[in-house]
Order: C-alpha cells, then sequence, then structure tokens
C-alpha cells in the first residue's frame, strides 16, 4: 500500500527560450526550425514546439550567422572569432573546422544551388566564397564600403553569378566564372534586407527599407521598374500559391512583409495591393515604440506554403497561404511572474512574463496563443476553472475565458479603477462561475468587482463595476486569496502584515477581521488551505507561517528556505505545502511535523511562481530564469521501484544460500560480488577454506574471476582485514592474487591506490600483532625448559 502523500517529484519536461532575436533558418521539408539562441542553435520541431536538439553548445563564442544546406545534413555556423565550423546536426557531430580570412565577422552567408559554394560576406567589407567539398576560398571580391548585408546565388547553377548588398545601399552582382563584377546598382536608396527571384530566374525583386521594390531582368542585370510599396520591407517572397482571394491568372505577382508586421500581395505590373492582413499581437498604436521594427525576419516554407515571421520580441508566428495566424511560438519568456494551469483535464497553462501580452500554452503541441489587451507589463493572473483574471501595471484587470471546444482565449471584460500598478489579482472560489473579482496594488487599495453575469457579456470588453473599495494597508499589497466559502477574504503586504476581511453578502462592504503579525519582511503568498481553517503566509524573512482563522494565532512556522519565500501550493489535500523562493530552490514540506521532506533543484535564479493541476499529479514552476519546469509526482513509481528491487534482492540472496548448499562456489562469489555483499563473500572463502585442500581451491577459485571481480574482492577484504577475526582469509586471498597476477595487470585496477593504502594500514598492526604473538611463544618455550631442567 502506497503513501498518500507526495515524496518525490521528477522534472520530466523543460520549456526554455530557443530564439533570442538572432537568425532563423527553416528545413526543406518545413518540420524542423534552426534557431538562433546565444552562443547555440536550437533545432524546433515546428508541429510539438519542442526543443529536439542544440547544436553549438561548446562554442564559446557568438555565432554571428548560419546557414542550414539544402539536403538538410550539414549546418555551417560562422562564430565571433572568425572560425567556419560544419556540422551534422543529425548525429550531432562536428564535420570540419576552418578559419573564415576574413578581418572581422561574417554578417551573411549564402550556398550556390549544387550546395558546393558557400558566400561569405563579413563586416570587413569583403566577399569571399569557398569550396566546401575540397576545403579552400575559390573568390575574393572587394568593392563594398560597407558592411555585407545580404548574399544570393542566382538559382540557375551553370550561371555562377552571385549578388550581394551592403550597408553603402548598392547592389552588386558578381560573374564567378570570370572573378569579375558584372554590375554595381544605387537603385536603393537604403538598405537592402531581402531578393527572390522569379520566372526561373530570369527576374529578380529586391526589396529595403527605402519603401520600393525593384525589378531585376537579370539577362542584362538592368531595374526596369520600381514599385513604391510605401512601407519598410523585410522580405520579398515568390510563393508557390497566393491566397486564394486572389485571381489564378499569368500576372506578375509578389508578395512583401513589412517591418510593421503588414503582409501584402503586390501586382507586379500595377504595382498595386491586391490583399493584405496584419499579423501584429499588439496594439501599433499603444506599442507605438516597436511600430516600425515589429518583425525583423521573414522565411517562406514551400511545403508549408506559409510564412514564418520573427517579431522584435522574440515570438516566432507561422502565417498560412492566406496570411492567416495559423501558430505562434514564443521563442523567449523572459522573467515568468505568474502561472496558472487551466481549461478541461488542465489542458493549458497561462503564463504571465514581462510583457503586455497574456501568454497561454497548450500543454501538447506547446502553441502559444499571444493576447493583446493590456498596455503594459502583465503582474499577477488567476484562474477559476476556464476563466482568467489578470492584473497589469497599466493600472486595469481584465478577464478571458477559455473556449474549451477550440482552445481559444476571449476578452470578456476589463476594469479600470486602480490609481496604480496592479500588483495581485483573485477570483472567488464558490462557485464554477465566480461571483466577484479581488485587485490590488501599489496604491495600497483592496478593490471588490463584481464579475460579469453570463447575460451580460454581449459585447466584448464589457466593464467591470467596483462594489468596494477599502484602504487596506501602508503599502504594497503583493498578494490575495479567498477562502474556499468565499466568507473571507486575505491580503499580504510589504507592511510585513497579513489581514483577513470578511465579505459582506451584497459585496458592498469589507469588514477587518484581523491582522497578523510576526513576518520580518514584506509578505509575497498568501493562501488558505483547502480543508482547513487555516490561512497560510510566506515573507521575505524566509518563513511560511500558518495562522488559525479562529483565533488568528500562529499554530506553526516552516523554517527551511535561506531567502524569500515567493510563492507556494497545498498538496495532498492540505497535508503538504511545496514552496519556492529566491534561491531557486523547491522545498516540500509535511506540516504535520514542519518538516521538509526534500529540496529540488532545477532553476538557475528566483521561482517567482507554481501552479498544481487538479489532480495534483503534476506542477509546474518558472522564474527569473525563462524557464518552465514541468514536474510529476512520481512518489509512487518510486515506491513501486523500491519494492521490485527489494523482491529482487531478497529472491537473489536466496539464490546466493542455495549455491552455497550446493558447494557451487564460483557462481556464488560472483553473484555475492554483483551483489555487494562483503560478507556473504567473506562466508563462502571460509567455507572453500574448509573444504579438503581448501587453500588449492581457494586459489582456483580466484583465477577464475575477471578482473574486475578482482578489484571489489580486493575492496571487500579491506573491510575483512580490519577485524582480527577475519583477516585470516583476507591475507590468504591477497597472498593468492600478489601471486597469480603480475604487478603491471594489478596497476590498471582503477582504485589500486586505495585498495594498497586500506591494506597496509591493518596488515602492519596484524604483522606487529603476531610478532608479539612469536616473542610470547620463544618466552613460554623458555620458561618450560626452565621448569623441566629443575624437575
Amino acid at each position: 500500500m502506497f503513501t498518500s502523500v507526495m515524496l518525490c517529484l521528477d522534472a520530466v519536461e523543460k520549456f526554455s527560450a530557443f530564439y533570442t532575436g538572432s537568425q532563423l533558418q527553416l528545413s526543406s521539408d518545413g518540420s524542423k526550425l534552426f534557431c538562433g539562441c546565444k552562443k547555440e542553435i536550437k533545432i524546433v520541431d515546428v508541429k510539438t514546439g519542442r526543443i529536439v536538439s542544440s547544436i553549438g553548445q561548446d562554442e564559446e563564442e557568438e555565432i554571428t550567422q548560419f546557414i542550414l544546406t539544402k539536403d538538410d545534413v550539414h549546418l555551417i555556423l560562422a562564430t565571433q572569432n572568425l572560425l567556419f565550423r560544419q556540422w551534422n546536426w543529425q548525429d550531432k557531430s562536428l564535420v570540419k573546422t576552418w578559419r573564415s580570412v576574413h578581418n572581422a565577422p561574417v554578417t551573411s552567408l549564402a550556398l550556390d544551388p549544387s550546395v558546393t559554394l558557400l558566400a561569405s560576406g563579413s563586416a570587413d567589407f569583403t566577399i569571399k566564397v569557398w569550396d566546401i567539398v575540397r576545403g579552400y576560398f575559390t573568390h575574393n571580391f572587394k568593392g563594398h564600403s560597407g558592411v555585407i548585408r545580404y548574399l544570393t546565388f542566382h538559382p540557375d547553377s551553370e550561371r555562377l553569378q552571385l549578388i550581394s548588398a551592403s550597408e553603402d545601399y548598392t547592389v552588386r552582382v558578381w560573374d564567378l566564372k570570370t572573378s569579375s563584377l558584372l554590375v554595381s546598382s544605387q537603385c536603393h536608396a537604403s538598405l537592402v534586407t531581402s531578393m527572390a527571384f522569379a520566372d526561373n530566374g530570369n527576374i529578380l525583386y529586391s526589396a529595403g527599407k527605402d519603401n520600393v521594390v525593384c525589378v531585376w531582368k537579370t539577362d542584362k542585370w538592368k531595374v526596369y521598374k520600381t514599385i513604391p510599396v510605401f512601407e519598410p520591407v523585410i522580405s520579398v517572397i515568390v510563393p508557390l500559391d497566393f491566397p486564394s482571394l486572389i485571381d489564378d491568372d499569368n500576372v506578375q505577382r509578389f508578395i512583401t512583409v513589412s517591418s510593421t508586421g503588414d503582409v501584402r500581395v503586390i501586382n507586379a505590373e500595377t504595382g498595386k495591393r491586391e490583399y493584405s492582413n496584419s499579423c501584429r499581437l499588439s496594439d501599433p498604436d499603444v506599442d507605438s515604440k516597436t511600430t516600425d521594427s515589429y518583425i525583423v525576419q521573414a522565411l517562406y516554407s514551400t511545403d508549408l506554403n506559409g510564412i514564418i515571421l520573427a517579431t522584435y520580441d522574440e515570438n516566432i508566428i507561422l502565417l498560412s497561404k492566406d496570411f492567416t495566424i495559423d501558430k505562434q511560438l514564443c521563442g523567449h519568456l523572459d522573467e515568468i511572474l505568474s502561472l496558472h494551469f487551466l481549461g478541461e483535464k488542465d489542458s493549458h497553462v497561462a503564463v504571465a512574463t514581462n510583457t503586455d501580452l497574456l501568454k497561454v500554452f497548450n500543454r501538447e503541441t506547446w502553441e502559444c496563443q499571444m493576447l493583446q489587451g493590456h498596455s503594459d507589463i502583465i503582474t499577477s493572473l488567476d484562474v477559476k476553472d476556464n476563466f482568467i483574471v489578470s492584473g497589469s501595471k497599466d493600472s486595469s484587470i481584465r478577464v478571458w475565458q477559455l473556449s474549451p471546444d477550440v482552445g481559444f482565449i476571449t476578452l470578456l471584460a476589463m476594469g479600470q479603477g486602480h490609481t496604480q500598478s496592479v500588483q495581485c489579482v483573485c477570483l472567488a472560489r464558490a462557485t464554477a462561475r465566480p461571483k466577484f473579482i479581488l485587485s490590488g496594488g501599489v496604491d495600497m487599495t483592496l478593490k471588490v468587482w463584481t464579475f460579469p453575469a453570463e447575460s451580460e457579456v454581449i459585447t466584448p470588453q464589457v466593464k467591470l463595476r467596483v462594489s468596494c473599495t477599502e484602504h487596506a494597508h501602508d503599502k504594497d499589497i503583493n498578494c490575495l486569496a479567498v477562502a474556499p466559502n468565499d466568507r473571507i477574504i486575505a491580503t499580504g503586504s510589504q507592511d510585513k502584515t497579513a489581514k483577513l476581511w470578511s465579505v459582506g453578502d451584497n459585496l458592498q462592504s469589507l469588514s477587518l477581521l484581523a491582522v497578523l503579525r510576526g513576518h520580518k519582511r514584506g509578505i509575497w503568498c498568501v493562501k488558505f488551505s483547502p480543508v482547513d481553517q487555516i490561512v497560510c503566509t510566506s515573507s521575505g524573512d524566509g518563513y511560511i507561517k500558518m495562522w488559525n482563522v479562529l483565533d488568528y494565532s500562529c499554530v506553526r512556522t516552516l523554517e527551511g528556505h535561506d531567502s524569500s519565500v515567493l510563492s507556494f501550493v497545498f498538496l495532498s489535500q492540505g497535508r503538504q505545502i511545496l514552496s519556492c523562493g529566491s534561491d531557486g530552490l523547491l522545498k516540500l514540506w509535511l506540516i504535520k511535523t514542519s518538516e521538509c521532506i526534500k529540496t529540488f533543484e532545477g532553476h538557475d535564479a528566483k521561482v517567482w511562481a507554481l501552479s498544481a493541476t487538479s489532480e495534483e499529479d503534476y506542477i509546474m514552476s518558472g522564474g527569473a530564469d525563462s524557464t518552465l519546469i514541468l514536474w510529476k509526482d512520481v512518489t509512487e513509481q518510486e515506491e513501486l521501484d523500491k519494492q521490485e528491487k527489494l523482491h529482487k534482492q531478497i529472491m537473489q540472496e536466496q539464490v546466493l544460500s542455495n549455491l552455497i548448499a550446493d558447494k557451487k562456489f564460483v557462481r556464488a562469489m560472483g553473484l555475492a560480488i554483483s551483489l555487494n555483499k562483503p560478507y556473504k563473500a567473506l562466508n563462502i572463502m571460509k567455507e572453500v577454506i574448509k573444504q579438503e585442500n581448501g587453500i588449492q581451491q581457494l586459489e582456483k577459485l580466484v583465477c577464475k574471476l575477471r578482473m574486475d571481480q578482482i578489484e571489489s574482492v580486493l575492496k571487500f577484504a579491506i573491510e575483512w582485514n580490519t577485524n582480527s577475526r577475519n583477516y585470516f582469509p583476507a591475507q590468504q586471498l591477497l597472498n593468492i592474487i600478489l601471486r597469480n597476477y603480475l604487478p603491471q595487470d594489478l596497476a590498471k585496477l582503477s582504485s589500486i591506490q586505495s585498495i594498497v593504502e586500506g591494506f597496509s594500514v591493518y596488515t602492519d598492526r596484524h604483522l606487529q600483532r603476531l610478532n608479539n604473538l612469536l616473542i610470547d611463544s620463544h618466552f613460554a618455550e623458555y620458561c618450560y625448559s626452565c621448569m623441566k631442567t629443575s624437575s
């Protein structure tokens, strides 16, 4: 029968940063996304959103550029220390490394259609072309007066032409056959960011930040048309299929992705916009600082027939053929401030990071819905069934709802009333649809909001009504909690106190019940026990205190954290607490004994948030290290493994006893060594010595052992040698081994030094004891001879 309390947690999944604003590459089949993440390349499965591999983790410097070969076999990295490294990313093997021969970091890379030539552009204004099969560079082009920002080869491998663009705003075409410059054009008035070929390479579109797209004819490399698009272009794309609303005719068209987040289809003949859509996740009027730099990169996938966008805030958006958002991935969570499970069977996780977007993850695919509503950082969340309430530094709260059928989040209502940042929010607990919402913050006021009735939610963004406002504390309110019956409210503040409040029947009043004093620092978390009349608080002083709701006395204090306890959750029907703190540790407590059962490590910085599933079989933690860790309760599994191990050990010991009884000493000794039973092995040796010609039989037994078994039995003998009763078998064993094995063979044993040191100390003592015994025997013989003479 298994214990009913939790004893052990295991980190079964970790969601960490995989994209930090560097570069993106897509595999040819569209299944893997290669993302630059500091000193590594993270390979992400597009379908599941999970990291499947990492490349370059041993690099000591930043990766400046990387490119994937078209056969999806090799990944070529350019590092800050002017080296190229070619990896086989599937088996994570480094194929070769060579110097870039540039005088500055590499800023752009391109591969020719035959995947034989690699072009590298650098901040030293030069372009070098490498034969990556033979391993040398074939061309060195000079002429640009700025950093090389874009390179591409002509798609016809017979032409061997390279096109480059740099910060001097020029586009140059190089002929690799003659090693000469064919064209140098200043058709753009700003940096060129993208190029795309069309009509089997006969037409080239070039676009940049000068709000125009230039159309080239590649037979003579002349710009024959300039199309104004009236916005900075990050990428120009010629897809296989255009959106379904576009007429299927033979008119030349292309797609532009602007830095403001707009994706448009442009008619190449008339220059008109035929179709457009915005993929911004935030409101450009509110988020005006990043309006002109929202999209930083765009890729087109022929297999997915869609576009992949990278945003300035390190998120990745997958667009369908019709430019609608098909999937969102969060490349970097930044600091995690709050998280909660929600939905049926805890299918989703709502996360608040230091951004104005509410992020809701699907646990199966890690697809992230990034929801715009707040205009400043979301500081806190609370969840009740499918409802979410969020509080923000914009002094407002918002109510969201998860649609269980489709999994989408919609904004139900918003409330504006605080004069400063909202630090904490809480939903009522007693009913399926909460009756009220609590909020508190820097303005030191506690507000009770009436939850909108189902009939009121006709139009989006219903205005929430404040039922009651109370000046609750003398400093910031950090945390809130509601009792399971919705009758009592608990608040915790930076003023080192927690307060209990009684809620009026009509939600129009709050009555102060008690002030809980005892903490020496500000209170970070407060929660009611799910089963007892207990309220629990945690503080910056490192203590967790439990208070009786009836007489308001402190009934228990949990001590163990060395720094602030930032959050905790009740487990095992209120019998346990799992806490987290600014030391990055999770501690599991048994309330009955006030004992810390176990400490778990997994985070590298403060752990701000904890949440448990409704079944309490999974727990998720998040903190300042931008990592979500999913912990699983493995108590039952560990208990099963322990019982299975014990059962197996009992069976093996029985087998060992049977082998000894049947005098099968060689097998018995091998089993005793594998079970790590030194005294069983000693008994076997004593039984062998008792046999007729015992020493000879012992020698035969020892000679049949492997070298690793010899090492193990020598370690056993060290222990036997410490006892004068058992030293004889140990010395006999040592004697046999020294006579039958060469010193050079024994010297190869990994622990030979400790074995020699262990034997020498007690062997000297035994030798001294035998010498003393020998002297005493001579004295006894002398006495006997004297007595015999006198008689």
